[in-house]
């Protein structure tokens, strides 16, 4: 029937919307998260033939993390450091390697340059960086090479990665499908000292999560409508003769 096909409509517009919501609610969530991606959803109309051959159904798709570039904060700590441009930090995890543009990096007891949750950052040629016992000075060059007492210990991954290639996997990491892209002219630059803010603008965000809201209430109220009516055909159709 329409008003049935009209409820399918309704519920999968509220579950899309419900889905937009959560993203939005996150973004928002880490507007102050250094390197933090803001992640966009993207609809979809899917057509269904099963209940009606000119039915649309929406349906909420995950899209790509939005890859403008956050405002770049000194902070004068020479281990705190921001990618200018395209790329993410390589780092160790014990489910694998994971990507982040978060760049509050430290050393841990044993010399090894550490993200704040303990995970190893990556050279190029994918093994932790160390620096020796008793060093006095760290200073990371616009090419991401790595000095301690201005000796050379290795050279900081940074890998890129065409957007679909990513998924993100939460505590601000990215999950990478297949190798990075080869090596261009347009390299990106490290910026010692300095962490990349999110990319969240607050005030979008939070008309986003105005926005999405009303829309998800007024698709709750349009199927509770669908019920209410649902409810009295029924009794009128099974009333008294």
């Amino acid at each position: 029937s329409v008003m049935g096909s009209g409820m399918y409509v309704a519920m999968a517009g509220a579950r899309a919307q419900s889905d937009a919501l959560d993203t939005t609610a996150n973004n928002v969530a880490n507007a102050g998260t250094a390197g933090f991606r803001a992640e966009r959803i993207a609809f979809s109309e899917m057509l269904s033939r099963a209940r009606a051959p000119d039915m649309a159904y929406a349906a909420a798709t995950r899209s790509r993390p939005d890859t403008t570039q956050g405002a770049i904060r000194t902070t004068d700590n020479p281990l705190d450091l921001a990618i200018r441009g395209d790329g993410f930090f390589a780092v160790q995890t014990p489910a694998g390697v994971r990507y982040t543009r978060d760049g509050a990096f430290r050393l841990d007891a044993d010399g090894q340059i550490v993200d704040a949750r303990g995970f190893a950052l990556l050279d190029q040629s994918g093994a932790p960086l160390s620096v020796p016992p008793e060093t006095g000075s760290i200073d990371v060059g616009a090419d991401g090479t790595v000095r301690a007492d201005g000796v050379e210990v290795g050279v900081v991954q940074i890998a890129r990665f065409s957007p679909d290639q990513l998924r993100r996997e939460g505590n601000n990491l990215f999950v990478a499908r297949g190798a990075p892209r080869a090596a261009s002219d347009d390299l990106p630059e490290v910026v010692s000292g300095a962490l990349e803010q999110s990319n969240v603008n607050v005030v979008r965000g939070m008309v986003g999560l105005v926005k999405v809201s009303r829309t998800y209430e007024a698709l709750l109220r349009m199927i509770e409508s669908y019920r209410d009516i649902d409810a009295r055909t029924a009794r009128d159709i099974g009333g008294p003769k």
